[in-house]
C-alpha cells in the first residue's frame, strides 16, 4: 500500500537544498601556450629584478654573470645560484637561486658559444652537448642541471656555461610538466 509524502516532507527537503552550498562547476582547464624564448639574462632582469649592471660585458658574449652558491641563515644548506658579477650591496652580490628561477620555465636551450668560453675552443660541438635543442628542466645540482631531451634521453649541463646569460635560452612549453628538487 503506498502513501503519498506529506506536504512538510517536501518543505523540508526543498529548504534542505537551498541551504546545501552551490555544488561547484568543474572548469576545463586552460591549455598551457608556448612562450617566447627569452636569455637568462633578460630574465634575470624582469623576473628577479636585475639591471644591466649586475652583469659584466669583459668579452667576447655579454652579459656575463657569476655562479656561486647561497648560504642559508641556518649556516646547513647550500644551494647554487646566480650571482651579481659586480658587487652591488657594498661587500655583497645579488643572488638568486638557481632553482627557483629556473622553475619558472620548463626548458632550455643552450648556445655552443657558452661551453667554447668555458671549456675552450671546439667545445661546442654536438659531441659534448646537444646544442639548439630545447631540453626539459628536471633537477638543479652542484654537479649540474638534469635534462631530458626526446632524442637524447638524460643530459647533465655543467652549471658554468650558465654565466654566459646571452647563451642560455628559456621557455615555457606545452605540456611539459617541470620537477625540479
Amino acid at each position: 500500500m503506498r502513501t503519498e509524502p506529506e506536504a512538510q516532507d517536501y518543505a523540508a527537503a526543498s529548504a534542505a537544498l537551498d541551504d546545501a552550498p552551490e555544488a561547484e562547476t568543474w572548469t576545463e582547464p586552460t591549455p598551457r601556450i608556448v612562450s617566447e624564448p627569452v636569455t637568462l639574462a633578460e630574465s634575470l632582469m624582469t623576473r628577479a629584478g636585475w639591471s644591466p649592471s649586475n652583469f659584466g660585458d669583459d668579452g667576447p658574449n655579454p652579459p656575463y654573470l657569476r655562479i656561486g652558491g647561497k648560504l642559508w641563515v641556518t649556516l646547513t644548506e647550500f644551494e647554487p645560484c646566480f650571482s651579481s658579477f659586480h658587487r652591488d650591496r657594498v661587500l655583497f652580490r645579488s643572488k638568486v637561486s638557481m632553482a627557483d628561477h629556473l622553475a619558472r620555465y620548463d626548458q632550455i636551450m643552450i648556445d655552443p658559444l657558452a661551453f667554447e668560453e668555458c671549456f675552450g675552443p671546439e667545445e661546442g660541438t654536438e659531441a659534448t652537448f646537444p646544442f639548439g635543442t630545447w631540453l626539459t628542466i628536471r633537477e638543479v645540482r652542484f654537479t649540474g642541471i638534469a635534462l631530458w631531451g626526446k632524442s637524447h634521453g638524460r643530459v647533465v649541463l655543467p652549471l658554468e656555461p650558465l654565466a654566459v646569460a646571452s647563451a642560455v635560452w628559456l621557455r615555457n612549453a606545452t605540456g611539459c610538466n617541470p620537477v625540479l628538487l
